[in-house]
């Protein structure tokens, strides 16, 4: 059985620097940033969830794309 291949992107929730007391989320890979959130967030807690489930739709879409070129 294979391991499966690790996924090549990085998730960040960061506290915003502009709008105070709010965070937000950006997805990328090595040298850019692929999907960031277009809506702040309260807490980090609620920002970290939302970025969780953008990562997870874009980990699904690289998955499906791997499988297609491994079996072509």
């Amino acid at each position: 059985m294979q391991k499966p291949l690790a996924h090549p992107f990085t998730i960040t929730v960061a506290l915003n620097k502009p709008l105070r007391d709010t965070f937000s989320w950006a997805i990328g890979q090595p040298g850019e940033v692929r999907r960031q959130s277009r809506t702040t967030y309260a807490t980090f807690e609620e920002a970290r969830l939302a970025g969780k489930s953008a990562l997870d739709e874009m980990i699904a879409a690289w998955q499906r794309k791997a499988v297609h070129s491994a079996a072509a």
